[in-house]
């Protein structure tokens, strides 16, 4: 017997962790957070496997406090969460979707930089960088969020 589990009063997240493909559990009660990878989906059905508790470390200490965002727009604030991490050319990047739109939600991507208390970004301002940045969304993902 393979059990079928819900934790209808958790939140979910799918994102990408460089090329791996994880899911964010996230229990507002208790502030808790638990991190599994996508093995596989038939239908709505995901299954999920445990990566090791030092793999879930090393990424829960990079992306804690990067994983929700608030960013002021022009005339309003956008809550976003991330959808992918990547590093390239020895910089880190993360990729970021709206929260509260399910479809064509807009993307944004700010750089990754280490900070005295953990991890923090940075907008990318260069436009070669952004150029560089956005084939590489392009290439690593773009099939997966329908990007062209």
């Amino acid at each position: 017997m393979k059990p079928v589990l819900t934790f209808p009063k958790a939140d979910h997240y799918a994102f990408f962790y460089e090329e791996a493909h994880l899911m964010l559990v996230s229990w507002q009660r208790d502030d808790k957070k638990e991190l599994y990878r996508i093995a596989g989906q038939q239908g709505e059905t995901l299954q999920l496997d445990y990566p090791g508790e030092l793999y879930t470390e090393r990424v829960m200490e990079l992306i804690s406090r990067i994983f929700f965002i608030t960013v002021q727009e022009e005339t309003q604030e956008k809550a976003y969460a991330l959808g992918a991490f990547f590093s390239l050319r020895d910089q880190g990047y993360a990729v970021y979707y709206e929260r509260e739109k399910t479809s064509h939600s807009q993307l944004v991507f700010f750089r990754v930089a280490e900070e005295a208390d953990g991890y923090g970004l940075q907008v990318v301002e260069d436009e070669a960088e952004q150029n560089l940045v956005v084939n590489e969304i392009e290439q690593r993902y773009g099939s997966f969020l329908h990007i062209h």
